[in-house]
């Protein structure tokens, strides 16, 4: 691997953009001693997958950490910081940056792939040793880590995978097809003992976006296959925008006042939901007969609120602090020459019946 010492530290300015993102949960019933058990055993295997990841890579970070290559300097390229979640994974990533005595610069792009692929160049000429990339776009940012793969910079893609044709040392990333799955046979379940449906407007991040389009498939793979159950009456594309997201849902609920249940692919788009059922009188808790259940994604401190207040149905989280201590493992790993590959977060869900156990409370 091509050996390079940092004599320039790029100045980069830090765009901040924090949105935040909560969600209602629908219907409350109580939870059997069945269910807590199986709670428990979910998070607790989910515990061991996630320090299984970690292990992966403490050999090749130890060295690093006790001086075995001298002045790395690792480039993170963020797309944006837009929501809870990307604020926690980037504050995980420089901690874990600091604990383990390597350099960082950082970028951030603001969702302009143009800009992220200049700024990525500019990280390798800056003399970054790998660089850590949340692509605004998966697609987009192939070209500049080819001029990464040409430079052997190797590259740690941060929570979003790289299309085709990118050669990366590592991708850390959540399942989030089998996370809105659970979400969604949570409810299923619920629906079945309770002799209920749901009419439901769904919401769509980004449809560039891999993450956005694995959530979706998830939430398909449960409603198709249950159609007596999950009668989807809208379908709301966003571009993770929130005044997309409210003006959908306003329009779907003028066509169909009896909609019962919303589907959010992000925390980012909670105060959206909020405000547009708050204006149309449908913002109730869960024991309210006019409740409608909320299903959200990404663990912001929000949609926990939410959740304890009785409003939020359920949260798939995606455990940022551990992702982003992941990257910067992967990042110093990968610039020793080590292989690092394969990290997925397996994630957890946050329910009213499973929140004071759990004891998290969100980014």
């Amino acid at each position: 691997m091509k050996k390079k010492a940092v004599s320039v530290v790029l100045a980069c300015v830090m765009v901040l953009v924090m949105v935040g993102c909560g969600e209602k949960t629908a219907e409350t019933t109580a939870s059997t001693e069945a269910q807590k058990e199986t709670t428990a055993e979910t998070k607790a295997a989910n515990e061991e997958t996630t320090a299984a990841a970690t292990d992966a890579v403490t050999e090749a970070v130890s060295e690093a950490a006790s001086g075995g290559k001298e002045d790395i300097m690792i480039g993170i390229s963020m797309c944006a910081i837009e929501s809870q979640m990307w604020a926690e994974y980037q504050t995980a990533m420089h901690d874990k940056c600091d604990e383990l005595g390597v350099k960082y610069t950082e970028v951030i792009a603001e969702n302009d792939v143009q800009k992220q692929n200049q700024q990525i160049e500019n990280l390798i000429s800056s003399g970054a040793d790998a660089i850590i990339i949340a692509p605004a776009d998966g697609e987009a940012v192939v070209s500049a880590i080819k001029k990464c793969n040409e430079a052997d910079v190797p590259v740690i893609m941060a929570n979003r995978a790289a299309g085709e044709g990118a050669e990366v040392a590592g991708t850390v990333t959540s399942d989030n097809v089998a996370m809105v799955e659970r979400e969604m046979n949570y409810l299923l379940e619920k629906a079945k003992k309770d002799g209920k449906t749901y009419k439901a407007v769904k919401l769509m991040g980004s449809l560039t976006d891999v993450n956005a389009v694995a959530r979706d498939t998830g939430f398909k793979n449960v409603a198709d296959a249950n159609k007596d159950i999950f009668d989807v009456v809208s379908e709301v594309p966003t571009e993770w925008k929130g005044e997309l997201a409210l003006a959908g849902i306003l329009s779907a609920f003028e066509a169909n006042p009896d909609i019962n249940m919303i589907f959010s692919p992000s925390d980012a788009l909670l105060p959206s939901i909020i405000s547009g059922l708050q204006q149309i009188d449908k913002w109730y808790p869960i024991d309210d007969e006019k409740h409608v259940t909320i299903v959200t994604f990404d663990g912001a401190k929000d949609a926990i609120d939410q959740i304890k207040a009785n409003y939020v149905d359920i949260v798939s989280v995606q455990d940022a602090t551990t992702q982003g201590q992941l990257c910067v493992e992967g990042a110093v790993a990968a610039a020793k020459g080590e292989k690092t590959d394969g990290l997925v977060d397996p994630g957890f869900e946050v329910t009213p019946e499973n929140v004071n156990e759990l004891g998290f409370a969100g980014y």
